[in-house]
């Protein structure tokens, strides 16, 4: 909720005195009695103190807004008769403003002025600047008020789109209507307006498949058929009646050329991150709901968190299901190449033009290829992936300029410098999440017949969104094994990493690609984690004249390695941890540089705890650690 007087914003931060300033505005005008704004407020529970507190949330108020009087003005928080008052002009209230435009395009419409009809509404549109209230909390007083204007909006919408229809614009309807459906997948006005607007644009299957789609979901959900209007709408389509068509005769099919769509194929429309899902797609919503003429910048939005927790996969499904809302293209790039390198931002800038039509110059500096791509998303409605991003100098050459364009980017650590509207940090799931995308993975009641082992499987995958499905992939392969031999499979840790490989993906794969990346140094302190504890210092590394500071940040910035405290004698002390599956093909790489380590180390280099005696190397005499001896 934004308040302003023309020139300031005046919206109070307290959350009360919001609340009690959306209460009196919404009923401008109206005298309000305390009762009712206490009732509002703290419900029925309200404290001994409930008056005295309301009168001082009134103060404060009239404080705030009295600096906004003209002079010679009545003032605008007034008490009448035991209640208060609050005065407002009709012109200074955004819902008064979108009550008027919503009648005068109604009537526009009923008197056959559709462009007029159009204009109007699209005007009481833009009032919408996100949810009604947003950020306010909702009592008895407002929640009548937030159905009713949200009634209103939606049947402003149809009226916009009747206006469309009858004025041949049904093929650009399109997109609008099925993110408007995927919003309010009950409400029966909508699917009627995009069969019509699919039958006009030539693609009568597809009007059909809406009214059945629409169809299983209200028997399903409602056990009810849907109205005599749509079904008579169903009819009419399969007898191709003339009446479906424009005014003239006309059918009026328009053929336009379509955006780019880059997106890949989803490998799974599994999200973990439900909370993380629903922030992510109510900022792309936002972005897409912006007038053309918004003065800001397109929204980015960042995933970032250790390989496998689900970065791409959450980034891709919402892509996929926001797509109607991005009319105008889809582009996606993965900014790693198949070694697991940083992709340059020119060759990534190439791909967006080649989609879009334009044909980059190999002799144009990364500048202006990048303008070229900006000044082509200025006026559009662009949504932009950009997968596995390393820098932002890599990343801010690709981003879109049109305030209704997006970008959801994917990284392990966050990149500082890009001014996202959110970032958003995937950490593990619980073990009860996992559990359940265990669960959606495998045969039905299979889970729920062995949850005891389903919960060891999720542990020993580390509850590693990835690890789960791959493991979930083993077990499909062989549908003669249960979930108890999938446990067991995994409790050889030596070869669960072999265990934990799929067609999809593989986390020893990854793991590799990030070590391949990495300096030879990074490496080799890489390999010497896997004979440490699970967690340990950086006193623990050193040794073997390595940069263990460099490569421990490195570590922490490919999020490897994390940095914790441990306690010790009642004293913290900075320490790290990785993985258990990352520990695990850490020990792999020991266990194959071993003859490389045991001759080039000087006497006397620390390497680690010994963990294991088949590890130890015949240079090496056991005991706390690991020390390469004189021959």
């Amino acid at each position: 909720m934004e308040v302003y007087d023309g020139e300031h914003l005046v919206t109070p931060t307290s959350p009360k005195l919001r609340h009690v300033l959306a209460a009196l505005l919404l009923h401008a005008n109206r005298p309000v009695r305390p009762e009712s704004l206490i009732e509002e407020l703290w419900l029925h529970e309200p404290p001994a103190t409930a008056a005295t507190t309301l009168q001082t949330y009134i103060y404060r108020l009239r404080k705030k807004l009295g600096l906004y009087e003209g002079i010679g003005e009545r003032e605008i928080l007034a008490t009448v008769n035991s209640s208060y008052l609050m005065r407002a002009k009709a012109e200074q209230l955004d819902v008064t403003l979108f009550e008027q435009l919503s009648r005068l395009g109604q009537e526009a419409l009923q008197d056959g002025k559709p462009e007029q009809a159009s204009s109007l509404l699209g005007e009481a549109l833009t009032l919408w600047r996100g949810n009604m209230l947003e950020g306010v909390p909702v009592g008895p007083l407002l929640e009548a008020h937030l159905v009713r204007f949200e009634e209103a909006r939606l049947r402003a919408h149809e009226m916009r789109i009747d206006a469309g229809l009858q004025m041949g614009q049904h093929h650009e309807l399109i997109a609008e209507l099925r993110s408007l459906i995927a919003s309010h997948p009950l409400h029966e006005g909508f699917p009627a307006q995009l069969m019509l607007a699919l039958y006009r644009s030539g693609r009568r299957l597809e009007a059909l498949e809406v009214y059945r789609s629409l169809r299983r979901r209200l028997v399903t959900e409602l056990g009810l058929d849907p109205s005599g209007e749509l079904v008579g709408l169903h009819g009419a389509i399969l007898s191709a009646d003339p009446s479906l068509d424009l005014p003239g005769g006309e059918r009026k099919v328009i053929r336009l050329n379509s955006g780019p769509a880059q997106l890949p194929d989803q490998t799974s429309d599994l999200v973990v991150h439900k909370g993380l899902a629903a922030q992510l797609e109510a900022v792309l919503r936002t972005a897409a709901d912006r007038p053309r003429y918004w003065d800001g910048t397109a929204a980015v939005v960042s995933l970032h968190g250790m390989p496998g927790v689900g970065k791409s996969t959450l980034a891709l499904r919402t892509a996929h299901e926001l797509r109607p809302l991005f009319p105008d293209g889809q582009l996606y790039v993965d900014l790693r190449d198949q070694h697991g390198r940083p992709l340059p931002s020119a060759k990534a800038i190439d791909g967006f033009l080649r989609g879009i039509g334009l044909q980059p110059d190999p002799s144009d500096r990364l500048e202006d290829r990048a303008e070229h791509f900006r000044a082509w998303s200025t006026d559009r409605k662009v949504l932009v992936v950009l997968d596995n991003a390393v820098s932002a100098e890599q990343v801010l050459p690709l981003l879109p300029s049109g305030p209704q364009c997006a970008t959801i980017l994917t990284s392990r650590s966050h990149l500082a410098g890009l001014g996202e509207e959110i970032a958003l940090e995937l950490s593990l799931p619980s073990v009860e999440e996992g559990v359940h995308l265990l669960e959606s993975l495998l045969p039905a009641g299979q889970v729920l017949q062995d949850r005891q082992h389903a919960e060891e499987v999720v542990l020993l995958c580390g509850r590693l969104p990835a690890a789960i499905c791959a493991a979930a992939t083993q077990l499909g392969s062989s549908p003669q094994w249960r979930l108890r031999d999938l446990a067991d499979w995994l409790a050889d840790s030596a070869g669960r990493l072999s265990t934990l490989m799929s067609p999809d993906a593989s986390l020893r794969n990854t793991l590799e690609l990030i070590c391949r990346s990495s300096g030879h140094s990074v490496q080799r302190i890489f390999e010497r984690l896997g004979m440490l504890p699970e967690t340990f210092t950086r006193e623990e590394l050193l040794g073997g004249g390595d940069d263990v500071d460099g490569a421990l940040k490195h570590l922490v910035e490919s999020r490897l390695v994390e940095r914790v405290i441990r306690i010790e004698d009642g004293s913290y002390r900075p320490a790290y941890c990785c993985h258990e599956l990352v520990r695990l093909y850490a020990q792999e790489r020991w266990r194959a540089a071993m003859p490389r380590l045991q001759d080039p180390l000087p006497p006397g280099s620390y390497l680690g705890p010994v963990t294991t005696p088949e590890m130890l190397p015949d240079c090496a005499v056991p005991g706390a650690g690991l020390y390469v001896m004189e021959r």
